[in-house]
Formats: structure tokens, sequence, C-alpha cells
């Protein structure tokens, strides 16, 4: 079986966001979309071991916004790399509040709604929720971001943790030139490229985007 064939599947770039009233929890996902009109339903798929899953389960409701092709990989890996148990994703950007009483950000989002879970399917690593959608805004007119742009253009990698991850396979590839005067390193984890004239990163290097040391680069040129 040729597992690459999933990379041709169609997905966006999505925050996901709760407050169970003691906890609050947001990630990054790509497994979002539509799936009734009336009424008006969203699906979204997270990880079990998500912190943002437990909270999800606990509110019973959750705010969803489609992200733009305006983000950059900081703001990505600000969702997408690091654990809501441990940061407030939510800190130093312009926040607001769902109809739910969920926290979400307009930056970097083409629209937001809110969804009262009405359902959830276990699909054994991950939990499937169905909302019903409870509220619904255009932020912005930017372009949503697809998961190739995210690929292709950002360089960014699928998280282990996410449903479309595949274990083994990567779709995105280093693209550096061959004749490029400095070196590139790329990170491991969410696909940063750094350059620099050095030949090695210093040991108290730190991704920008995930945080992870230089044992976690790889040089690609």
């Amino acid at each position: 079986m040729d597992a690459k064939a999933m990379f041709s599947f169609s997905y966006g770039l999505y925050v996901v966001s709760a407050n169970d009233g003691e906890n609050v929890g947001a990630c990054l996902i790509n497994t979002a979309l539509q799936v009734t009109g009336d009424p008006l339903q969203v699906a979204v798929t997270l990880n079990k071991q998500n912190h943002t899953t437990q909270v999800v389960k606990a509110a019973e409701h959750f705010t969803l916004t489609v992200v733009s092709k305006t983000a950059d990989m900081p703001f990505i890996g600000r969702f997408g790399f690091k654990s809501s148990a441990d940061v407030d994703k939510f800190e130093g950007i312009t926040t607001k509040t769902s109809l739910l009483f969920d926290p979400y950000t307009p930056e970097h989002a083409c629209a937001m709604v809110c969804c009262a879970v009405v359902n959830t399917v276990d699909l054994g690593t991950h939990i499937m929720f169905i909302g019903e959608v409870s509220d619904a805004e255009r932020i912005s007119d930017e372009e949503p971001m697809t998961y190739a742009y995210y690929h292709s253009v950002l360089k960014g990698k699928t998280p282990p943790k996410a449903s479309s991850y595949i274990e083994g396979e990567d779709p995105t590839k280093p693209a550096v030139p061959v004749s490029a005067p400095k070196h590139h390193f790329r990170c491991n984890i969410c696909g940063y490229v750094y350059e620099t004239t050095d030949e090695e990163l210093p040991a108290d290097f730190r991704c920008p985007v995930c945080g992870v040391g230089p044992e976690n680069f790889t040089k690609v040129d």
C-alpha cells in the first residue's frame, strides 16, 4: 500500500480553542469541515493526548478559526508546536471571546465559528467532535491557508499528533539552492530552516518557532 496517496487529500489549517471554566486549550489542526447545512454542523478531529482535547471534552463546546495565508511560522508554531498545558498561547496577541466564552484570535484569520458539541466519535488515537454552529463571523477577505501551502511555501512539517500524520513519510523537501553560499539547518520538528555562515549551530541555539535545541536540526545543504 502506498500511504503517500493520502498526500493527495486537500486540507486547510485551523485553530480550535475551548474554555471549560477552569482550563483553556488551543491548538492547530488540519482536519475540520462542515458536515451538514441544516442544521449547520462542523466536525473537528483532535488527538487524545492533546491538552485541548480534554478541555473541549469538559467544556462541550469549541471555537474554530480558519487560518489565512498571512500566517507565518512563528504564529503556526505558537498554536501547533507547543502545549496549552505549558504556555498561554494567546499571550501577546489580540484575543476575543466567542459567544460560548472560548478565546480566539482574529489575527491571521479568515473566519470564526463557535459550536456546541452534539456528538463525538472515538477514532482510536483521535476523537472527532461534531458541533452545531452557535455563531459565525467572517473576519477578513484573506485567502485561507491550505495544508499544501503550509508544506510547499512555509516548509512546515506534519506533527506526529496530527490526524493526517504518516510515520516515516513527509511531503516536504528542503528547498535550498545547491549553490547557496550559506549553510542551512532544518528543524526536524516544525520544518523551520535557519540560514547561517557557521558550520554548526551553537549549543544554546533554540528554534524560534517550536523552541527545540540544535540536536533536533539537520544540515540540509
